[in-house]
């Protein structure tokens, strides 16, 4: 009841709607269940995050400050505060945040369709408030996502930061030939060092089944931490990238990356790296690898891949090491297959039964849960990527091929690492 001399313009929802379910969308009947969409202070936020982001942006346009300024400065140290503070929880703290969005986004949108259901909201007044309520949310999300993190994708590729010369476009005939006798040459090294790394951490050619870390294996996190130190020397990268994160969190709804297709992420709102805790052991190191990677700063998968490759390699752990050269391998071969099958073809049968075992177990375990929801997820995150300026979207994945054979190149003509006895 309002005040003295006030009327209030609520509508008896009972009353009959002089314009059928029109009446819905009258601007000046107020109803029952009508909130205000907060225009001004949700607008505010919108203006001020895109302020914010457009200065971002023309600062991304220097080199200079990228990479100085935020990639070894700014950027790192909240990635690094992230990581430590997120590193108190044993659990993902990612899926809390995500489940947190989701019903902060849903649930006040469920309760308005009910009200206007029950002709109790206006459906303008229900949208209006959704939608600034939405785009705000965005805004906030989208901002502390380049402050986090995403301004790395303006870092200059690594190759030209290592100052390593591309992988050519042969030219011909000569160079075409020339550069299958390379690859060929580096996956008989990677196949090699599998086999080698397999006898190591599983004392046998064939552990009878899917491998998994023995007993008397070293924490492999510990190990790719030293592993990521070494690479920190070896490449002359920033000293930030050998400071360790701390672990890596196994997601509890792994069973719906499965169905996804992702073997893991990392979230920069809570600086964590996540990985799916049901994928076959020997593919774990070089995933947690590659999420840490990114946790260093390092936008781009094929260099993810690459430097998570080198992490593992670079590993007191045997395991570790296998997990990383068998993934190595995988990619090389791919190529040398598409290029000189017979040759590809000869290299697989020097695999060790075990190995070989592994492979077979990955592809069939992979393909029990492709379906549309792999598909609609591949196709998500390639638009992500072309949206961040990643050009060959999910295809940059294996881009990191040509990451292994220009550090051989630098390495000796190996795509092997020594390892400090």
């Amino acid at each position: 009841m309002g005040e003295p001399g006030e009327t209030t313009n609520f509508r008896n929802p009972k009353d009959p709607l002089p314009f059928g379910v029109f009446a819905l969308f009258t601007p000046d009947e107020a109803m029952e269940k009508d909130r205000p969409p907060r225009l001004k202070r949700r607008g505010l936020v919108i203006l001020v995050c895109l302020a914010l982001m457009g200065a971002s942006w023309a600062a991304a346009q220097s080199a200079e400050f990228v990479e100085n300024v935020y990639a070894q400065g700014l950027g790192q140290s909240m990635a690094r505060g992230l990581a430590f503070v997120s590193g108190l929880v044993p659990t993902s703290l990612a899926e809390v945040v995500l489940l947190a969005a989701c019903v902060y986004l849903l649930l006040p949108g469920f309760v308005a369709a009910l009200h206007v259901f029950q002709r109790k909201r206006r459906i303008l007044n229900a949208i209006a408030g959704g939608f600034f309520r939405f785009w705000a949310f965005a805004a906030v999300v989208a901002l502390t996502f380049y402050l986090a993190w995403g301004l790395n994708y303006a870092r200059s590729p690594l190759p030209q930061r290592l100052g390593w010369k591309a992988v050519e476009t042969p030219s011909g005939d000569a160079e075409y030939a020339r550069q299958t006798d390379e690859l060929a040459r580096l996956c008989a090294q990677l196949v090699q060092a599998a086999n080698d790394n397999y006898m190591q951490a599983m004392g046998s050619e064939d552990f009878g089944r899917p491998s998994f870390p023995p007993a008397d294996s070293l924490a492999f996190e510990d190990a790719l931490d030293r592993g990521f130190e070494r690479v920190q020397r070896r490449l002359a990268l920033e000293e930030s990238f050998a400071v360790s994160r701390g672990r890596a969190k196994p997601v509890a709804a792994s069973i719906l990356m499965c169905y996804l297709g992702i073997g893991g992420f990392y979230f920069p709102w809570t600086g964590e790296a996540n990985y799916n805790r049901l994928l076959p052991a020997f593919t774990q190191p070089q995933i947690i690898a590659h999420e840490k990677a990114h946790q260093r700063g390092i936008t781009s998968e094929d260099e993810a891949n690459f430097l998570g490759y080198l992490a593992c390699i670079s590993s007191d752990d045997a395991y570790s090491r296998y997990s990383g050269y068998l993934f190595g391998q995988r990619q090389l071969l791919a190529e040398l297959y598409r290029r000189d099958a017979p040759r590809a073809q000869a290299l697989l049968k020097q695999r060790l039964p075990g190995v070989q075992r592994d492979v077979d177990y990955l592809r069939a375990w992979w393909q029990q849960y492709e379906g549309a929801a792999q598909e609609v997820s591949a196709s998500v995150n390639d638009a992500y990527l072309k949206s961040q300026g990643v050009k060959g979207g999910v295809a940059s994945y294996a881009a990191s091929q040509s990451l292994i054979i220009l550090f051989a190149r630098n390495n000796g003509d190996s795509a092997v690492v020594e390892l400090p006895r």
